[in-house]
Order: structure tokens, then sequence, then C-alpha cells
């Protein structure tokens, strides 16, 4: 492979999925593509806008695969279009905190579930693969862990709003 062709398919990384649940808007394919370029500068919450977030909150996380002891990471998560980032904030300057990831979710499969002991969880299974090289399958799965039933129902119910494209 030319030098050329590697730049040209690693910046387009979305043109290469095949997967008809994974219609994506320009504007997505965009931000799909800036996400996971390694040669970008990394966004930041300021850069992504986030203060016009949807709906936020400090939640824990882990993925891809809890069947091995994966252990919970506290994140703060922002959702905004069809995206669900998450972050380390940055106690100095909030719009300085470094995006860690992205979950894209219009199309995505949610499901409820209790997981090893922990109430209140939320599998997303996106439509497109959550990192670059990675296959569409278990390595996408990303599990989300709530505080109480009311704040899963509700970011659950706002999330398949986004997923079932109703937004």
């Amino acid at each position: 492979m030319e030098k050329s062709e590697h730049y040209s398919s690693q910046n387009n990384l979305y043109d290469a999925i095949d997967d008809s649940r994974a219609v994506m808007n320009d504007k997505d394919k965009h931000l799909y593509n800036l996400l996971h370029r390694s040669t970008v500068k990394k966004l930041t919450f300021s850069s992504l806008s986030l203060k016009q977030a949807e709906k936020t909150a400090v939640l824990q996380k882990t993925g891809p695969c809890p069947k091995w002891y994966t252990p919970w990471r506290t994140r703060n998560f922002a959702l905004k279009g069809n995206f669900l980032y998450y972050y380390k904030p940055n106690t100095k300057n909030i719009d300085d905190s470094i995006i860690l990831g992205a979950v894209y979710i219009r199309g995505a499969a949610l499901d409820g579930i209790s997981m090893n002991g922990s109430k209140h969880v939320i599998t997303i299974t996106p439509p497109v693969p959550r990192r670059a090289g990675w296959s569409n399958d278990e390595t996408s799965v990303f599990y989300i862990k709530f505080g109480s039933d009311t704040e899963a129902a509700e970011w659950q119910k706002t999330l398949k709003e986004v997923a079932n494209k109703q937004r």
C-alpha cells in the first residue's frame, strides 16, 4: 500500500464500514473520523461545544469485555447530537478536558441488564466500531452503570430516542 493510500484510508475510517445500520450524515462522518484519527490533536470539551450538550452526568463505564475483570471507571458523559462522549474532567478548566472516546448512538442497540452484581447497567451496541481497527462485534459493546433505576430509565429513554432516529 502506498503512503497516500494509507493516509487516505486512515483519515476516512467511516468509508470502510459496510453496515446498513450505520447511516451517518456528513457531519457525523466528519466527527467520527476526527475522533478516530491518531494524527489529529486531541479533541477537547470546548472544541466539541459540549457546554451545549443535551444531557450530562458522572457515570461509570466498562468495556469492551466485562467477561474478564475490567474495572468500572468513573467518567463524565455528555450526549450531543448522535454521539455519547466521555472524558475525565480537567479540574483547573473544564474546557481543557480531553475527550477520551465516544459512542455513536444512532442505530445502536440498547439493553438494560444486571451484571456481576451491578444493577442499573445499560449495554450499548453501536452500529459502527468504537475504535479504529476494531471489528463491530463484542469489542464495541459499551457498558454504563447508573446510580439508580430512575437515572438508568431516564438515560435509556433519551438514548433510545437518539438510537431510533426520533430526534
